[in-house]
């Protein structure tokens, strides 16, 4: 329990550590919040927005400019009269008038406004770097200012009020935005003015609950409906000095919902209050993708009958927030958009005025993302962290990965139920992507390292009598229920010392097992640095193998390398001055073997069995005919290739009936050779094929050579054998046979 009870704590404060860096911050908003938008899917807006779309159908429709700046103004202000004549609540014009076009466009629309009296017009945001400077003058940096710059004078003064609508951009995506935007004195944005006007009825039962719950409170000498931006700032200034009086307006207002405000009042009412005490910036609830706000062509305004593709019928627009801007339909050439979360695939993104008609519809609803506050967003990854890690680590491992899985999904489930009803942002990416995998991960690594050590206790004891290889094998078989020998390729390695049995009868058992421990360790370790298994010893003799499915050459090349390993180990200072010195001889085959467990009842022994490891040891036991040292069989050293060896002839070994080409292993080629063994090679190779074609004669004179001036051993063989044998008839095929092992 203590060790799952550590995991999940270790999981907790990683995940805890890991969510505020700049990077998995990124990730949440950009991913995770997603994640949530598409399990919820698009939503119904409410029906109290409309967004009036300026765009390329009404142009053509009208017979406009495709460029909607170069429009008159004269029927923006025809659309301001037919929206006021239709009753709109207010009508937001989210178009920056830049600069005057002379009294033949302005004054109808200055007019226009006027006469509607409830018109919010966009005040563009110029954003711009100031350089900053110490007091002695010393450049230290670059700061983002923002300066707001009004519409042309005569028609702001004409409007009800002017609003900035900047957003925050998290890094590409937008998903915020400013209620109160900050670098502009702290203004109400666009949405938010028009929500206030929108809401103006309601002002004097929003005024009467403040001095109920605040009776100290004097009221602002503003008129909410002729001065919101001087209503937004006052209330403000009330609610941010009394931070209690948001919750107890609102449970005034939940208590008296039945007999004193209407349901649309008691909207109104909590948006309102919810408006003036909430954070500054606020997560955008999108409803879906381009058009999902209700979207009025700008040219069905002024002909509620043309008949449009795809348009629907025309919208009732009395008490309705309009909203009138840049808006595209199908076309992704729109001159004003922003990438959301419900950005489509063909390039269209989400208008600045369907942004600004979202953010409006959001406050109305009291529908902007929620996410959690900082204790309890930390605390949820440090017990979520405590639960997956401690579940992860008391079950085994095959059922805590089903119920690590099983608790994501109830996590998702929750998160997807939370952020529909209550607009809760649960965080996604650190407790599904990170912690989860990461506590499966960290438990099953725990778990093998367990079992890892506990098999490595028993794999040391075992590796005492048995090669690691071996060991590792019969753990897997014995864990299998399996113990199948196994036909496959192998190369192996036969040695045998000379003088053993002399040298074991005059010395006491002790000082010989000592001895041989130390000549087993120097034929041990290079065959286990070439991962060869050692199958067999017995007294002075030692068999390692190295089995491969296939017959490649790199099995051949360690068993090589551990031979030229044994050779350099055994001709040490160390070895070569030992009172007792054991010269080794060497032999390597390679072909088929049959690898496994072999004996009977209650014994078995893992080794070798085949033709190959019978010739191998035939292999060995030639050096004493031929006076060598390490002898290799042909097929051994195919496809091996930087070695220095000598081919010393064919022959078919005791008790066999197939030729073997045996040759004598010298050394790596960028190894020193001596000189005179290079002349004394090309020597010996023009007597053996002499010998072979049987021109004896020949081939006496070149060994006779070799053996007289360098005392070479295998022309001495040769010599020999010419010695007691007649000429060679018509069936000699150059083949030593041998009769003695």
């Amino acid at each position: 329990m203590t060790k799952a009870l550590l995991l999940g704590i270790l999981a907790g404060i990683f995940g805890v550590i890991i969510s505020i860096t700049p990077f998995i911050l990124e990730l949440e908003e950009s991913a995770g919040l997603d994640w949530l938008f598409f399990l919820q899917g698009p939503q119904i807006p409410p029906a109290d927005v409309v967004v009036v779309s300026i765009d390329r159908i009404s142009a053509d429709a009208l017979g406009l400019p495709s460029e909607p700046g170069k429009w008159p103004r004269s029927y923006h202000a025809e659309l301001i009269n037919k929206l006021s004549a239709a009753g709109a609540s207010v009508i937001v014009l989210d178009i920056y008038f830049k600069e005057p076009r002379g009294e033949q466009q302005d004054a109808p629309l200055v007019t226009a406004i006027d006469k509607a009296s409830n018109v919010v017009i966009f005040e563009y945001t110029k954003k711009g770097i100031t350089r900053l400077f110490d007091k002695a003058g010393n450049y230290t940096g670059e700061t983002i200012t923002q300066q707001l710059v009004p519409p042309v004078e005569s028609i702001a003064d004409s409007a009800l009020a002017f609003a900035p609508f900047p957003l925050p951009v998290f890094p590409a995506k937008v998903s915020q935005f400013w209620v109160f935007a900050r670098g502009t004195g702290d203004l109400p944005t666009e949405p938010v003015v028009a929500l206030q006007v929108h809401a103006a009825a309601v002002y004097p039962e929003l005024l009467d609950l403040v001095e109920r719950m605040a009776p100290a409170w004097q009221r602002p000498h503003v008129n909410a409906g002729n001065a919101p931006l001087e209503t937004i700032q006052a209330m403000r200034t009330v609610f941010r000095e009394n931070p209690a009086l948001a919750e107890g307006m609102l449970g005034a207002l939940s208590d008296e919902l039945q007999g004193r405000y209407t349901p649309e009042q008691h909207v109104l009412l909590k948006a309102l209050i919810r408006l003036y005490a909430g954070e500054d910036s606020r997560y955008l609830n999108f409803y879906g993708p381009p058009q999902t706000v209700t979207t009025v062509p700008y040219v069905q305004v002024f002909q509620p009958d043309v008949q449009l593709p795809n348009i629907s019928q025309p919208v009732d627009l009395h008490g309705k927030a309009v909203f009138v801007g840049y808006s595209e339909r199908l076309q992704p050439e729109q001159l004003d958009e922003f990438y959301t979360v419900f950005s489509q695939k063909n390039g269209l993104h989400l208008s600045g005025v369907e942004i600004a008609a979202t953010a409006f519809a959001n406050l109305l609803e009291d529908k902007s993302i929620i996410p959690l506050g900082i204790p309890a967003y930390y605390l949820l990854l440090l017990c979520w962290g405590i639960l997956v890690g401690a579940l992860a680590r008391l079950l085994p491992v095959f059922i805590a990965v089903a119920v690590t899985i099983g608790l994501a999904g109830i996590y998702i489930g929750t998160s997807h139920l939370l952020f529909v009803h209550s607009q809760t942002w649960l965080p996604q990416v650190v407790p599904l992507l990170v912690q989860v995998p990461l506590v499966l991960f960290a438990a099953i690594l725990w778990r093998y390292l367990e079992v890892h050590r506990e098999r490595e206790s028993i794999r040391t004891a075992f590796e005492f009598y048995l090669p690691p290889k071996v060991v590792e094998k019969l753990a897997n078989d014995f864990a299998s229920g399996t113990s199948e020998s196994q036909l496959m390729f192998g190369t192996c390695l036969y040695t045998d010392a000379e003088q053993y049995t002399a040298l074991s009868e005059g010395m006491e058992p002790d000082a010989l097992g000592k001895l041989m421990n130390n000549y087993y360790e120097s034929l041990f370790q290079p065959v286990r640095d070439n991962e060869g298994i050692i199958s067999d010893v017995v007294g002075d003799s030692m068999l390692a193998i190295w089995p491969s499915d296939n017959p490649e050459p790199e099995a051949r090349s360690r068993a090589i390398q551990a031979t030229l390993g044994i050779m350099q180990s055994l001709e040490t200072p160390k070895t070569r001055n030992s009172d007792h010195h054991l010269p080794t001889r060497i032999g390597l085959h390679t072909g088929r073997i049959l690898l496994g467990h072999i004996g009977a009842i209650d014994h078995y022994e893992y080794r070798a069995v085949g033709d190959i490891v019978n010739t191998t040891s035939r292999i060995q036991g030639m050096n004493k005919h031929l006076g060598t040292r390490f002898l290799l069989s042909r097929e051994v050293l195919e496809g091996v290739s930087d070695l220095v060896t000598r081919e010393i002839g064919s022959f078919i070994l005791s008790g066999k009936t197939q030729p073997l080409v045996l040759h004598e292993l010298i050394g790596h080629q960028d190894s020193d050779i001596n000189p005179d063994w290079l002349h004394m090679q090309s020597t010996f190779s023009d007597g053996l094929a002499a010998f072979r074609q049987g021109d004896w004669a020949t081939a006496k004179r070149a060994f006779s050579r070799l053996f007289e001036e360098y005392g070479d051993t295998v022309s001495r063989y040769y010599l020999n054998l010419l010695s007691q044998w007649q000429q060679p008839g018509s069936d000699w095929d150059g083949i030593v046979r041998m009769q003695m092992k």
